[in-house]
């Protein structure tokens, strides 16, 4: 620690010994392919004026495993090393094309 001179309050600075590069934690990262939900234009339509293609997307991320939805998969992009986790996704189980685990080395 350090101490700021204009305030005095404490500073926490980063130690150098400290290996931050592989951060150990449990989850599994994976690339989960799937179909998006979206909306037509707001105006009127008729059957041969609507969208005819799928939207799919591919999402990469720290699939949470102790999810409480349990017809979902709720990824996390970003993972701290003291279990906390951000940029989350929940996509219905339902939507899903395809799920593959991804290994990093």
């Amino acid at each position: 620690m350090s101490i700021n001179s204009k305030s005095n309050k404490k500073i926490a600075v980063p130690n150098k010994k400290t290996n931050t590069t592989h951060v150990k934690h449990s989850y599994k990262m994976y690339k989960i392919v799937w179909r998006d939900a979206f909306s037509e234009v707001d105006e009127w339509l008729n059957e041969d004026s609507l969208e005819s293609e799928e939207y799919i997307c591919e999402t990469i991320g720290y699939l949470i495993e102790t999810n409480v939805k349990p017809n979902y998969y709720t990824i996390a992009s970003t993972i701290t090393i003291d279990g906390y986790f951000c940029c989350v996704i929940n996509i219905p189980k339902d939507m899903v094309i395809s799920k593959k685990r991804i290994t990093i080395i």
